[in-house]
């Protein structure tokens, strides 16, 4: 089952303004990845969940994606 895109936005929400972990999810291969990275240097579950569904975003919706990080620069 794929999620849409305005569920996935709500629940990545609250890392959105965390260059850091915005970074590691960048930077990362894949959801899990993203987790286990930002779990690693965050050490806080919350916030790599969070993380882990931007990165799902980014999968699933690049487009999406990629206005998010804009709109939320501007």
């Amino acid at each position: 089952m794929q999620r849409s895109a305005e569920e996935i936005k709500v629940r990545c929400k609250s890392v959105l303004d965390e260059e850091q972990i915005v970074y590691l999810v960048k930077e990362s291969s894949s959801p899990s990845a993203a987790y286990e990275m930002i779990f690693s240097e965050i050490g806080n579950a919350e916030k790599a969940k969070a993380g882990r569904w931007l990165a799902v975003l980014r999968r699933d919706y690049p487009e999406v994606f990629e206005e998010l990080l804009k709109s939320r620069t501007s």
